[in-house]
């Protein structure tokens, strides 16, 4: 399973289940050599990151994919039970960062994992 909510922008997947991230900004064209960094870190704790991925823009673009492997969704053990994490995703971390999707006036956004079905 993988959703994403319109409205609270809640990612919700199954561990070990693949799903792509489409998003884009008002107004905005990605540009070559631009970087979008997602995050995945633990609840009320933006220091402990879980997942990091990061995207370099090949050509310009106004859509923006972010695909999230198998091996990417196995985050922590397994889980028995859904566990909340919060995410964010920014646009050139590393030299000029800007949030685009992150904590803000509405609250943090949720990144819910759900247990897998079959884990051998």
């Amino acid at each position: 399973m993988f959703k994403i909510n319109p409205n609270t922008k809640e990612i919700s997947i199954t561990r070990g289940d693949i799903g792509i991230i489409n998003f884009s900004i008002n107004d905005y064209t990605f540009k070559v050599g631009d970087v979008v960094r997602f995050k995945v870190f633990k609840s009320k704790d933006c220091k402990c990151i879980e997942l990091q991925k990061d995207i370099e823009i090949k050509e310009e673009t106004t859509l923006i994919e972010i695909p999230l492997t198998s091996e990417n969704t196995k985050i922590g053990e397994i889980i028995s039970k859904p566990k909340q994490y919060w995410y964010e995703i920014e646009l050139n971390p590393d030299n000029n960062p800007q949030t685009i999707i992150g904590y803000d006036e509405e609250g943090e956004k949720i990144f819910t994992l759900y247990p897998e079905g079959d884990v051998k």
